[in-house]
């Protein structure tokens, strides 16, 4: 088994990396890790200090792995349900990741055949997803008074990325890194990936050195045209609704504030 693409998804909680990472493990030759780094079984396994060759062995443990957490199976699959995909011998590892993303850079830097995409969604919509997932957001705690730092969830450590103050943080990485590894990083909006699924995933596909192939374009259909009901699943009927300005449900103080703190920035 020969892995020779190690790609990293990363996005803020409730950005659309898991419909993002699915639609790449459509391809059959990519083995696909859900949060490796928030694992058990990988969890302190990578720092600011791991060098080049301990992170490919690394990479190759994670697609080598049994793990249900990383493969998302048994007991520990998170969403009710999944797609299933054929597969050939893996080339490509694809992970995705909502947390650690302030090891991004680091790998980036020190292994030069590393590749990583970036999802940003509109933070009126990802806060608003993040209120309404029953395994994210306490009911016991209040958007108005989490929505900004999301202290209580984040706790302090540097590898939680919720709230607005965390999402301007990532989106400024993010923009950083397009700009210095133009060659290997490449940044998409969740809004554009609603709007034209079919285009945005081949040119990601094409970013990846993967094709399109039939199993690709037959899960676009069924993840956009299908909906569970599941706020952790994949198929979504209604996706253009989550990206329309009066859908969010946010109160309007918070959309005020979000929106006059954006304004002229990138």
């Amino acid at each position: 088994m020969c892995t020779s693409h190690f790609i990293g998804i990363h996005g803020a909680p409730r950005s659309g990396t898991s419909w993002l990472g699915q639609l790449l493990n459509s391809h059959p030759a990519v083995k696909y890790c859900y949060q490796p780094f928030f694992s058990y079984a990988f969890r302190g396994r990578a720092d600011l200090s791991t060098n080049a060759n301990e992170l490919r062995t690394l990479f190759v443990e994670m697609r080598d792995s049994n793990d249900d957490f990383v493969n998302q199976s048994g007991s520990a699959r998170i969403a009710r349900s999944a797609p299933s995909f054929d597969k050939c011998t893996p080339t490509h590892l694809i992970y995705k990741e909502v947390r650690f993303h302030h090891l991004l850079p680091h790998f980036m830097r020190v292994l030069p055949d590393f590749r990583a995409i970036g999802i940003v969604r509109d933070p009126r919509f990802m806060l608003a997803s993040w209120f309404n997932a029953p395994r994210e957001f306490d009911p016991t705690w209040t958007l108005e008074r989490e929505w900004r730092n999301a202290s209580l969830k984040n706790r302090g450590l540097e590898e939680n990325w919720y709230g607005f103050t965390r999402w301007v943080e990532l989106t400024r990485l993010f923009l950083h890194l397009e700009q210095t590894y133009s060659d290997r990083f490449t940044l998409i909006r969740y809004e554009d990936l609603v709007k034209d699924t079919l285009d945005s995933v081949k040119r990601l596909m094409d970013f990846c050195g993967l094709a399109m192939t039939k199993q690709t374009r037959k899960f676009i259909t069924a993840s956009t045209s299908v909906n569970d009901g599941d706020p952790y699943g994949v198929f979504r009927s209604g996706r253009s609704e989550t990206v329309t300005p009066p859908k969010c449900r946010l109160h309007p103080e918070i959309v005020s504030a979000i929106q006059h703190e954006l304004a002229g920035t990138p």
